[in-house]
C-alpha cells in the first residue's frame, strides 16, 4: 500500500509540471485624449460709485405703564413678566411669593394642568420689554436665580388655555 501511494503521488506531481500546461494572460490599457482649452483674459470694467450719506432721525419712544382703564379691558398689553418657579402645591406658591422682593412689582400665581398634572406657576413683575424683564432677573436674590427663572409674555399667558392669573399682592 505504501508503494502505491508513493507512486501515485509522484505521478500526480509530474502532471503538474508538464510542459503542456498553458495559461492565457491578457491585459488592456486605456488612454484618454483631451484638448486643452485656451484661457482668455477676463473682461474687466471700471466701476465708479457715488456714496450718498443720508441722516435718518428716529423719534424717541416712551413706554408708559397701562392706565386703570387699559388694565380692566380685554385689550392685549404685550407686557412681560418673570416665571420664577412652577410647583405642584399651593403652600409652596405662598412660600415663594413671600420670599420675593417687595419692591412694588406685582406677584401672580397661574394655575394650569399639563398632561394631567396640576401646576402652579409663580410670576413676578410687570415689564414693558423683554430686556427690562431680563435685567430684573439679574437683580433677583440668589435663591430665585438658582431656579432658572425666565421671561414670559403676559399676553401669551392671557391667551393660553389656562389663563387663571391671580394677583397675590
Amino acid at each position: 500500500m505504501k508503494k502505491i501511494a508513493i507512486v501515485g503521488l509522484s505521478v500526480l506531481l509530474s502532471a503538474c509540471v508538464s510542459s503542456q500546461y498553458t495559461t492565457d494572460v491578457s491585459s488592456e490599457s486605456y488612454r484618454e485624449d483631451y484638448k486643452v482649452a485656451q484661457v482668455e483674459q477676463p473682461v474687466t470694467e471700471t466701476v465708479t460709485e457715488t456714496v450718498v450719506e443720508e441722516v435718518v432721525t428716529t423719534p424717541s419712544v416712551t413706554i408708559v405703564p397701562p392706565s386703570d382703564k387699559q388694565q380692566n379691558t380685554e385689550v392685549a398689553r404685550y407686557g412681560y413678566t418673570i416665571q420664577v418657579v412652577a410647583v405642584g402645591a399651593q403652600n409652596k406658591v405662598d412660600h415663594f411669593a413671600r420670599n420675593l422682593p417687595n419692591n412694588g412689582q406685582p406677584v401672580w400665581e397661574n394655575y394650569k394642568v399639563v398632561n394631567g398634572t396640576k401646576w402652579y406657576t409663580v410670576l413676578f413683575g410687570d415689564y414693558a420689554t423683554q430686556a427690562d424683564a431680563k435685567q430684573a432677573i439679574s437683580q433677583l436674590p440668589n435663591e430665585f436665580k438658582s431656579l432658572k427663572p425666565f421671561v414670559k409674555s403676559i399676553d401669551a399667558i392671557k391667551n393660553s388655555p389656562y389663563p387663571t392669573l391671580n394677583k397675590l399682592n
